[in-house]
Order: C-alpha cells, then sequence, then structure tokens
C-alpha cells in the first residue's frame, strides 16, 4: 500500500539527508561583510565566488525557524486545524474526495504524491551534489538545510499529535479530531501536520526566497507547493491527510522555507545580518520549563 511504505522511505530519508550532512560538516565557508552600495554587483558575482553549504548557519536557522517570525505562522497553522476539525470543514472535504471518480483523480493528483515523496531528496540533492552550475550549487544548499529542518520539526510534531489519518469509508467528525497526544502513540506515521506538504513547501520557498529577484521562480515554487499539499488532500481517496494537515504543512514549511531563504539572500546581496528584535525560546532547567521571551532594543 502507498500510504504504508512512505513509513519506511521516511527512515531512509533521514539517513540519506543525514549521510549526506555529514560529508560537508567539515566545510567552512567565509561570511559576506560588505558594505558597498552597488548590492546588484554583489549578487551578481557571489554565487562564483564561494559555495555555500547546508551547515551554513544552521544552529541560528534551525532556532529561529521554530520560535523566530515564522511561529506566527506555526501558530496560526494549529490553529486553523482546531477550526476546520471542529466545525466539520476536514470531514466534508474528505467526504468530498472519496466520492470522486477515482482515476481521474489518480491520474491528476498521484503524480503529485509521489512527487513529494521523492522531491526533497532528488531536487536539492541534485542541484547541491551533482550540478556543475555554482549558482544551482548555492540554491541546493539552501534547500536542503530548509527541507532538513521542515522534515525534523514535522516528525517531531507528528510524534507528539499521533492524529488519525482519514478513512474513505469510517469518515466522521470525531476521527477527524482524533488526536492521541503524547510520545509516539502511533509513531511518526500517523500525525499532524502533513509531511509531504510541509517539507515540500520548505524546499520550494527556500528556493523562491533565495532567488526572490527572479517572479517566475518564485510563481512556479508557490504553485508546486499548493499542488502537492492539493495532492496529499485529493489524491488517494482522501485518505492520506485532512484538509487543516495539509494546510498547517504548507504554513509551516513555507515560513521555515522563507526565512532560511531570506537568511541566504541577505548574504549573497552583501546585506549586514541584524539579529531579531524579539525571540522565543523553550527553557529545561531542572524543574523550571517553560519560555524565555527576549527582547532587542
Amino acid at each position: 500500500m502507498y500510504l504504508r511504505n512512505i513509513a519506511t522511505f521516511k527512515k531512509i530519508l533521514v539517513l540519506v539527508l543525514f549521510t549526506a550532512f555529514a560529508s560537508f560538516a567539515h566545510a567552512e565557508t567565509p561570511t559576506i561583510d560588505s558594505t558597498s552600495a552597488d548590492s546588484a554587483a554583489t549578487s551578481a558575482n557571489v554565487d562564483t565566488a564561494q559555495k555555500l553549504s547546508p551547515f551554513d548557519h544552521l544552529g541560528h536557522n534551525m532556532l529561529l525557524s521554530a520560535f523566530g517570525w515564522p511561529l506566527g505562522f506555526h501558530m496560526l497553522g494549529g490553529a486553523l486545524t482546531y477550526k476546520f476539525s471542529m466545525g466539520n470543514n476536514d470531514l466534508m472535504v474528505a467526504r468530498f474526495a472519496a466520492r470522486q471518480d477515482q482515476l481521474a483523480y489518480g491520474i491528476v493528483f498521484t503524480p503529485g504524491m509521489m512527487m513529494g515523496t521523492f522531491f526533497p531528496i532528488l531536487v536539492p540533492g541534485y542541484m547541491y551534489f551533482f550540478s556543475d552550475n555554482r549558482a544551482l550549487n548555492n540554491t541546493g544548499a539552501v534547500a536542503v538545510q530548509a527541507t532538513a529542518v521542515a522534515f525534523l520539526y514535522n516528525n517531531i510534531l507528528k510524534a507528539i499529535s499521533a492524529r488519525e489519518h482519514p478513512d474513505a469509508e469510517l469518515n466522521n467528525g470525531e476521527r477527524s479530531r482524533d488526536f492521541k497526544w503524547g510520545f509516539f502513540r502511533r509513531g511518526v506515521f500517523y500525525g499532524w501536520p502533513s509531511g509531504h506538504s510541509m517539507t515540500n513547501a520548505a524546499m520550494a520557498m527556500s528556493i523562491a526566497s533565495y532567488n526572490r529577484d527572479k517572479p517566475l521562480v518564485v510563481a512556479g515554487c508557490a504553485l508546486y507547493a499548493g499542488y502537492i499539499a492539493t495532492s496529499m488532500v485529493l489524491g488517494a481517496k482522501g485518505e492520506a491527510h485532512w484538509f487543516s494537515d495539509a494546510v498547517a504543512g504548507t504554513l509551516m514549511g513555507a515560513s521555515i522555507g522563507w526565512y532560511i531563504g531570506s537568511v541566504f539572500y541577505k548574504e549573497k546581496v552583501g546585506e549586514k545580518q541584524t539579529p531579531p528584535k524579539v525571540t522565543i525560546a523553550p527553557l529545561f532547567y531542572d524543574d523550571t520549563k517553560g519560555a524565555v521571551l527576549s527582547v532587542r532594543i
């Protein structure tokens, strides 16, 4: 069964990503400190001057992808999930998908489900490891990092949320609200949000953000992310994910990808990096647990 095989594939994905990262962990990339007003010239030349690594700014980007401005989109995804599940919007979309002609919908959306499974490895992998074009190498490094960060966060959320998948024969309102909060109560296969939607949105929007001066690239990446999310909701008789899974995954992944792409884009054009004015970080120390709010004045 297609959906069951994804669980095994995800384990392989973790090994592939982190094995690839380990091979490049020693790479040191010089930072650009440019105060020149000619940022266009800097942008044109920087991709041939250095090769980025997926490990550049990794700790900073992992932290602020979760607790910087993308946190607002993560919270929005959670709020919309609550609204759509409690209001039976998820149920209505799932029943709509189950009623459609499966041959026609399979032709339209099965490619999206397959692309959503393999493209987060194949696309960044080709650009970073195999392309002879330095600009593509750097875009690939950005996409590899964004995809890996989104994949990590998604699996953490799935391990905690353990949301039941739709079932074309058994869908009802209670099923759409079936979360088993805890740790690994349904492994990392069942859960919220959609991993395909989240990782592909992160990959696509990191590419778009890093190449934001190319409107066709930005538009193409946005359409791609939307197609993958739609495929996960309407493909496979609607049994892959609830509508809110895809909405939340797309919002979360897109914000992670755009943030990480922005960090590298600012470096590419020689814009000085400044720390965020407001950050929120988790606090775990002995018996003290909570969050720390930091405000830079």
